[in-house]
């Protein structure tokens, strides 16, 4: 959700306002060429165990 921007001059007068239309439609037409890529971080999967490699240790109560 955007918001309507004033931009103001040095002086303090207003310059010119950005409707919240223009920004929403700047920032995805900027916003999707820019994202970044995640498909080889899923492919590098050589540090992850599977659950059937995990050791079971038998725990011991040592209130009993």
């Amino acid at each position: 959700m955007f918001f309507e921007v004033r931009i103001f001059s040095a002086d303090g007068e207003l310059k010119r306002v950005v409707s919240p239309k223009k920004l929403s439609k700047n920032f995805w037409k900027e916003s999707t060429n820019g994202l970044p890529d995640f498909k080889d971080t899923y492919l590098n999967q050589e540090g992850w165990e599977s659950k059937n490699s995990l050791e079971k240790v038998q725990m011991e109560d040592p209130d009993v």
